[in-house]
């Protein structure tokens, strides 16, 4: 080994023991560090009388919810009694409740949503007999407390109690419409979350409020277009799935624009069953790392503590788990698979399109033998296959090759004496080999084709260039994660190319020139070096690299931007933006896969 070679090995070795070293710091951190907190419970706010935009009369219910309950569908019900002895008249209805435009990642622990209950015919007669009589009648409004992950009719997420709110219904003062019309922001009901195809046309009522308004769109239609009526919103969705927001002045449109689910049957009020049932499996990359289940990010000081490893791998500081430091003895999943906290690809393709019946079993740290029959995993996957999923997405492989080159040297000691071309692609071959790769590929995807009928996204891994890697050369780190991708697709093709898809995510620009690995036809360079295009990498890595390649290295991200991988690991797991790189490539959910 030359002298460079030696050099590297040392500096990697010393970057090791600094981990180690930084270990009891990372712990006394972690011990202090408070757990991640329970979904908040369910809280009626508010209650206001109100007119629809066409006049009719309407009851106002703001209703403070877990975050964890946007999107799902979920009842509202009010009782009124008009008078002491008499029964009550009951109105139920159920919404499918917006938060608002997506957020990546969603770290809100709360929303408000407000209900608008158009009031029946007897109960507005009997508000205005009882009115004119001079008595305010009792109201009683109450609001769902439990939600419903997965669509089995069971809540999942539940707190103590019934959320209820008790109120007088006082007659409007005589004069206030007109005085208040000037007075303060009106007091208006939310949108529900809307569905359409594409290509589809939609009404969307506007909501009643406690004044009259004038509506008007204030920032267009993200996609599609959009237009105010006397009393609704006219929406032409655009010819492409997905989410498209509509601003108003006193309400945000959330449209979903989706292919009809044909298996769909028609929501019971209170179900929050709706569309594709959806189940993630895999490693980090599926399991989003980096990011608590509140979706708040992961710093440098809990990497160590944070970093898989051991027997038993209990998926800590991932999306989609409530773990915040390793050693566990299972995996603590977030209550709600981490779909709310939009990090991971899965949460954010389940979300672009709507879906809630979703769950997120990845766990990182995990390889294909886990998965396998016979593995640590394979009772989740067989739970899985169980819940007959139409969709599965996937990230799995790069365990513990990768893992390897990242994080040490490990069984790919070889690579640093090696060649690009000859020696180093022979030597992640064998490595490849060492730890059965295909086979259990293989083995792993046999299984799920034969024991479900699922449609298997098979997400390959993105290009990432840890500042950690000391060992190997940013082209070296580029060929091992192609020859990577390469044995995912061919081993796909291998078992079933129909209900496999493979899905590559775009590429990860470095900033620096990746020949012949990848095609280098960009500069920003006054020389006019070519490279890959403006760097999306981690933050240290771009210092690096511009410290290394000082005449040719392209900064970025383009347009600016937080970089598409995260700096906290130093540089190896994609952040939200990266994410919604790759959850962009995936096929939007359609009936019949």
């Amino acid at each position: 080994m030359n002298s460079s070679r030696k050099l590297l090995v040392v500096l990697l070795a010393a970057l090791a023991l600094t981990l180690v070293v930084a270990a009891p710091a990372g712990a006394a951190a972690q011990k202090h560090r408070k757990p991640l907190l329970p979904p908040a419970s369910v809280r009626v706010e508010k209650v206001k009388l109100a007119r629809s935009a066409n006049g009719h009369p309407a009851l106002l219910v703001a209703v403070r919810y877990p975050i964890q309950a946007a999107g799902r569908r979920l009842r509202i019900g009010v009782r009124v009694r008009m008078a002491a002895g008499t029964v009550p008249l009951a109105q139920v209805r159920a919404d499918r409740l917006s938060s608002g435009p997506p957020r990546r990642p969603e770290r809100r622990r709360t929303f408000t949503f407000v209900h608008e209950i158009d009031l029946k015919g007897k109960i507005v007669d009997g508000l205005r007999k009882a009115w004119r009589e001079g008595r305010a009648p009792i109201a009683t409004v109450e609001a769902q407390n439990g939600i419903d992950i997965d669509g089995d009719g069971k809540a999942d997420i539940r707190s103590k109690g019934v959320p209820r709110k008790v109120v007088r219904l006082a007659p409007p003062a005589k004069g206030a419409a007109s005085a208040s019309s000037s007075a303060g922001k009106p007091f208006c009901a939310s949108i529900p979350v809307a569905e359409v195809a594409p290509h589809g046309h939609l009404t969307i009522p506007l909501p009643a409020c406690t004044r009259p308004v004038r509506w008007s769109v204030t920032s267009g239609a993200s996609a599609g277009s959009a237009h105010v009526a006397a009393d609704h919103l006219a929406f032409f969705a655009p010819p492409s799935p997905g989410t498209v927001t509509v601003g108003l002045d006193h309400a945000t449109v959330v449209v979903k624009v989706v292919q009809p689910w044909a298996t769909l049957t028609p929501a019971a009020a209170g179900s929050s069953a709706s569309g594709p049932v959806v189940r993630a499996m895999g490693d980090s990359v599926t399991a989003g790392f980096g990011f608590y289940g509140n979706g708040s990010a992961m710093g440098i000081g809990e990497l160590y503590e944070c970093k898989p490893f051991g027997e038993i791998l209990d998926d800590a500081c991932s999306s989609n788990s409530t773990a915040t430091k390793n050693g566990l003895k299972e995996v603590p999943y977030a209550p709600d698979y981490g779909l709310s906290n939009n990090v991971s690809w899965a949460a954010q393709w389940a979300n672009e399109y709507g879906v809630t019946n979703y769950k997120n079993y990845a766990i990182s740290g995990s390889e294909p033998i886990n998965w396998a029959p016979g593995g640590t995993l394979y009772p989740t996957t067989q739970k899985i296959e169980a819940e007959d999923p139409d969709y599965i997405l996937m990230t799995i492989g790069a365990n513990p090759i990768l893992a390897n080159t990242l994080f040490g040297v490990g069984s790919n000691e070889c690579a640093l004496e090696s060649d690009l071309f000859g020696g180093y692609t022979k030597c992640v071959e064998e490595a490849f080999e060492s730890v059965h790769l295909r086979p259990e590929l293989k083995r792993l995807y046999t299984d799920l084709v034969e024991k479900t009928s699922a449609t298997i996204y098979l997400m390959q891994y993105h290009l990432s260039i840890p500042s950690s890697a000391l060992a190997y050369s940013v082209t070296q780190i580029a060929e091992m994660a192609k020859m990577m991708n390469e044995t995912i697709a061919s081993v796909a093709a291998e078992v079933n190319p129909n209900r496999l898809k493979v899905v590559t995510p775009p590429h990860f620009n470095v900033g620096v020139s990746l020949e012949p690995v990848y095609p280098s036809s960009y500069t920003c360079s006054y020389f006019e070096y070519k490279v890959d295009g403006p760097s999306v990498q981690a933050t240290p890595t771009q210092d690096e690299l511009e410290v290394g390649h000082y005449l040719s290295f392209c900064g970025g991200p383009q347009g600016g931007g937080e970089p598409w991988v995260i700096s906290a690991d130093t540089g190896i797991h994609p952040s939200p933006a990266g994410y919604h790189q790759m959850a962009s490539q995936v096929p939007p959910p359609a009936p019949g896969g």
